[in-house]
């Protein structure tokens, strides 16, 4: 099923979802604090995170940018109402998604099975190497780079990216990203698509102008210049 490492300083929120957890056949390991979770991670195979982002000793996003330099396991945030900022500078850092506090049990679950079944590379392609000017997307080899330059993508975004590239000229629909990249539960989210886009562009850097919104519709990813 998957080994889950909570990162929680609030016991009785920890024992709540390890409970949940645990009942659907997730083995779950628990830290209190960012040292902990640190040193766990290091210790056991981890396949999905949820992480805090108030904790003792180093912040949740210290923690997850720790993470994400090291893996691409996903990083679930969880997050008070009142932590908009951390939670922007936790997605900045690599977080994948995040769940407000007070959450449901099977909202959260509902996150946790999305990511843990998603197959990033499932789509074939014919074309494995798409060059646009000096910007190069391996499919195969799940990179990307601006000349010599390897750019570092987070999973979520490299998913998004490659969608777009497997349609390459077309406008994708909302829906259709957010059900390959997030799964059918994420259907009709779109701020998680206006977040992660903004992202890619910023990451793309000149590149970035590819990315077209088409309002009402999707997103459309234009090639000015293409070599097999």
């Amino acid at each position: 099923m998957g080994n889950i490492l909570i990162v929680e300083d609030d016991p009785n929120i920890r024992k709540l979802v390890r409970v949940n957890l645990a009942k659907r056949g997730y083995t779950v390991s628990e830290a209190e604090d960012s040292h902990k979770a640190l040193a766990l991670f290091q210790e056991i195979q981890v396949d999905l995170v949820l992480l805090d982002l108030v904790l003792p000793g180093l912040s949740g996003v210290d923690v997850c940018a720790w993470i994400r330099a090291r893996s691409d396991v996903p990083i679930i945030v969880l997050s008070a109402r009142l932590e908009e900022d951390l939670k922007v500078a936790a997605l900045d850092a690599g977080a994948d998604d995040y769940v407000t506090k007070p959450f449901g049990s099977e909202e959260l679950l509902a996150r946790v099975r999305a990511f843990l079944r998603r197959s990033y590379v499932s789509a074939k392609t014919d074309a494995s190497r798409i060059l646009i000017g000096d910007l190069t997307i391996d499919l195969e080899a799940r990179r990307v780079f601006i000349g010599e330059n390897d750019l570092h993508f987070t999973r979520t975004e490299y998913a998004l990216l490659a969608e777009l590239v497997r349609r390459l000229d077309a406008i994708v629909t909302h829906d259709e990203l957010l059900i390959k990249v997030w799964g059918p539960e994420y259907r009709g989210s779109n701020h998680y698509l206006h977040t992660y886009l903004g992202r890619l562009r910023k990451k793309l850097g000149e590149y970035g102008d590819l990315l077209e919104t088409v309002p009402g519709m999707g997103y459309n990813l234009h090639s000015k210049k293409i070599l097999i």
